[in-house]
């Protein structure tokens, strides 16, 4: 929101939380909370998230502010959030070449999908932003893995096809095994 000193706030907080306070919801208990737009990737997978979860919600918001667009794209947002999972977004200088590399490195470190390689903390963040000239650029950009696809019919379903089949040969094992052995007795 731009306030009328021309300020811009931050209003919705979705699911963040004070650090060091009770939670009040968790990924065992609830599925996946947040807009999917903005949500990380722990968050999609239904687990708890901490101050890095909303890090890479800020970066989110910040790849929008300067490329104008949300960093996945998807017609559902089961589609958004399964995209989260398995690539990066679209190098944001590829999007808005009038971006700095400082800035696309700020941007990409507050949205790695593995929380261990995110800023530990907004005040590492702020640092950065505040700084963006010091920012060493680690080629970030160019180690960004493509999204992968939503698998479709057959490979989706390939891992529960199995089960069953090998359920059934194991069942078949043990009643032909069982006759046969009657078969014997007899």
């Amino acid at each position: 929101m731009i306030c009328t000193d021309g300020s811009i706030r931050i209003m919705d907080f979705g699911i963040a939380k004070v650090e060091g306070s009770r939670r009040l919801t968790f990924g065992a208990f609830q599925p996946a909370m947040g807009t999917p737009d903005y949500m990380a990737p722990e968050q999609v997978r239904g687990k708890r998230g901490d101050p890095r979860t909303d890090i890479y919600s800020l970066g989110a918001i910040l790849y929008e502010m300067v490329t104008g667009a949300v960093p996945y794209e998807g017609n559902t947002p089961l589609l958004i959030m399964n995209a989260r999972l398995t690539g990066d977004p679209k190098a944001p200088r590829k999007v808005n070449p009038e971006i700095s590399p400082q800035v696309e490195e700020i941007i990409l470190h507050a949205m790695a999908r593995d929380p261990a390689e995110r800023y530990a903390n907004a005040m590492e963040m702020k640092h950065d932003l505040d700084h963006p000239e010091s920012v060493e650029v680690t080629g970030r950009a160019e180690r960004l893995q493509a999204v992968q696809p939503w698998k479709s019919g057959w490979q989706r379903h390939r891992m529960v096809f199995i089960a069953v089949a090998a359920t059934l040969l194991v069942f078949a094992i043990v009643w032909v095994s069982t006759h046969v052995n009657i078969s014997l007795k007899k």
